[in-house]
């Protein structure tokens, strides 16, 4: 029972009446995509300012502007790359936004009349150049907790901690000098371990 449902026989197609491209579809929406100029993958990257074809304005190729977001095609296309903008819109490419032009333009004619829902993004900042590479360097008295005016300034001059305190010689063999402290120390270490 392998019959075929439908008998009307078909006409024969003429070969001369067909377009060229090798499909008897409708000629391209866009200007770009019948030149064959929509952008490769190497243009269209995260980040790049962009217009779109959605799906729904295919017959009429109406463009959207945005930036791309996400990269859904893995290769190049002959009808655009497929993206997905930063406001979710999805659509393929048909050319690049020029952000230097209309910029331009729009600061030397007073009020900007540049397309409606375009983004002002300047593209992906280096933060490399902003942050330094390495933490600035530190000393010992970075880490110290903050000590009064008066001894701060003795300690770093020398001269006003020496006024205050007595030299003392050690008693046991009357070689070492020091503080009172120091002493001590010398004495409890080398003379009565």
């Amino acid at each position: 029972m392998n019959r075929p449902r439908n008998r009307q026989r078909r006409e024969p197609r003429n070969d001369h009446q067909r377009q060229p491209g090798g499909s008897s579809r409708s000629s391209p929406a866009t200007p770009q995509q019948a030149a064959g100029t929509v952008p490769t993958v190497a243009q269209v990257v995260a980040g790049a300012s962009v217009f779109i074809v959605l799906k729904e304005d295919q017959p009429s190729g109406h463009e959207t502007p945005g930036v791309v977001q996400d990269v859904l095609t893995r290769g190049n296309h002959p009808r655009g790359i497929k993206v997905r903008l930063r406001g979710g819109l999805v659509g393929r490419v048909q050319r690049m936004s020029t952000q230097s032009g209309p910029r331009s333009a729009a600061s030397t004619s007073g009020p900007a009349t540049g397309v409606a829902g375009s983004s002002s993004f300047t593209g992906p900042r280096d933060y490399r150049q902003e942050y330094p590479e390495e933490p600035p360097e530190r000393t010992l008295m970075d880490f110290l907790p903050a000590l009064e005016d008066d001894l701060q300034n003795s300690q770093l001059d020398g001269s006003a901690g020496d006024a205050n305190e007595e030299i003392i010689t050690c008693p046991v063999c009357e070689a070492f000098e020091g503080d009172e402290a120091a002493v001590t120390h010398h004495i409890e270490k080398d003379h009565f371990p």
